[in-house]
């Protein structure tokens, strides 16, 4: 048990080490190959969700997984129409249509084998991939390839299709106490 809360532990304190270096690395000049980004211009992929979307103002559900976890839009409909246009681009053949799961895990079930099942947490493994297959499983870093806004809006329909299927009964909810077990 103690074991567990060790790599437990270990998994987050990884997962926001990676967080921070990513941040620390995306918003300096980037070094790829022989060719070097001087300071303003990027080598990032360009980002397709609109300034006029991210400036929209938004009074609806925020999804968080808790007080320091990034809240997300989940029923603004550019940012998650975005975010399906994405995952149908970039994620849908490994982890199915709808995010049901194919090749890859359920990304709509409402829990994350390779995560602490924080939206920070899921943008950073899209962002930098899966390498260690000790996990279970692999994937490929999409952090420039995809903006970082793009992934926020990817994360962004997860969840709201994740809230979807809640509602609609296809999946059990995740975040009910019905299965406590007490002892």
């Amino acid at each position: 048990m103690l074991e567990t809360s060790k790599r437990s532990l270990f998994a987050r304190l990884w997962s926001s080490f990676v967080a921070v270096v990513a941040v620390g690395v995306l918003s300096s000049s980037v070094v790829v190959g022989s060719v070097h980004a001087q300071e303003g211009e990027s080598t990032l992929a360009p980002q397709t969700l609109s300034e006029e979307c991210i400036a929209q103002a938004y009074e609806g559900t925020v999804h968080a997984m808790n007080e320091n976890d990034l809240g997300l839009e989940i029923e603004k409909d550019c940012m998650v129409q975005n975010g399906y246009e994405w995952y149908s681009r970039r994620c849908a053949f490994c982890h199915g249509g709808g995010g049901k799961g194919g090749k890859g895990p359920c990304l709509t079930c409402g829990k994350f084998a390779y995560s602490a099942n924080t939206n920070v947490a899921i943008m950073t493994t899209i962002s930098v991939g899966i390498t260690n297959k000790s996990l279970g499983g692999q994937m490929g870093a999409f952090g420039t390839t995809i903006s970082g806004m793009d992934i926020v809006s990817i994360v962004a329909w997860m969840r709201a299709e994740e809230a979807r299927r809640i509602a609609a009964g296809e999946i059990k909810d995740p975040y009910s106490d019905e299965d406590t077990i007490v002892w």
